[in-house]
């Protein structure tokens, strides 16, 4: 869906509504994609991405090219920052792809349930019998063009002491910096065509404000962060 919100009289300048907070937002750099950032929360997005069938065909020639040591080393830092804040019991992958991760969770003894939009459809449609603890969602949040719309879903699956937990790389090096736009054109993120949303702290902090939960950050400038959403701290 589109989030145009007007052009300006001299009909260059297009702005959108921030899919965080709804302000308007101006036009930052553009290639072959156009992206907007916010002046509230300085999320930047775009509406622009691959039609239907090449998104697939993207998805899945990134599946075909995961390897083994690189899902070990990521199960081990997942459950490295979960084991933080729970043991968790059952989880629900969201945005599994070939369900690489599943099986290495369910390897380790851990009730672990795909979930990939291209096979299943709609979180929203799904009635699962038992909620989950905790959801994993490995380089999924900056795909999401309904940015809202499946976080409600995910929470709605989540235990009231559940987590969801994230991985994306942010723009915290560059984001409100002097040179932050010649960053953002040599960052190697945006040139994914399938990436819509590109987070910093200043945007996770409107997103939790906004949603009323908690979000906390993890890892550093050079690699993806790992984000974990809750409501209800147990451990």
């Amino acid at each position: 869906m589109s989030v145009y919100l007007f052009v300006s009289s001299n009909n260059k300048t297009i702005k959108m509504l921030c899919r965080i907070c709804n302000s308007s937002s101006s036009q930052y750099y553009k290639d072959t994609r156009v992206f907007h950032k916010c002046p509230q929360c300085s999320l930047i997005f775009t509406d622009q991405t691959l039609d239907k069938e090449s998104e697939e065909k993207h998805y899945k020639g990134q599946w075909e090219n995961s390897n083994k040591e690189h899902i070990i080393a990521l199960a081990d830092k997942l459950l490295t920052i979960i084991n933080k804040y729970r043991k968790p019991s059952r989880i629900l992958d969201f945005g599994s792809g070939s369900g690489s991760i599943t099986d290495e969770f369910l390897s380790r003894g851990i009730d672990t349930t795909p979930y990939e939009p291209m096979a299943h459809g709609s979180l929203a449609n799904h009635n699962y019998q038992n909620m989950f603890d905790t959801v994993i969602a490995t380089e999924v949040i900056e795909h999401l063009p309904n940015l809202w719309d499946e976080l409600k879903s995910i929470m709605g699956v989540l235990t009231n002491d559940g987590i969801a937990v994230f991985t994306t790389l942010m723009t915290n090096a560059f984001i409100d910096t002097p040179n932050e736009q010649f960053a953002f054109r040599k960052w190697w993120y945006k040139d994914d065509l399938t990436h819509v949303s590109f987070f910093c702290n200043r945007s996770l902090a409107k997103l939790a404000e906004l949603g009323h939960f908690k979000i906390d950050v993890y890892g550093d400038n050079n690699s993806s962060n790992t984000v974990v959403i809750y409501k209800n701290k147990i451990v």
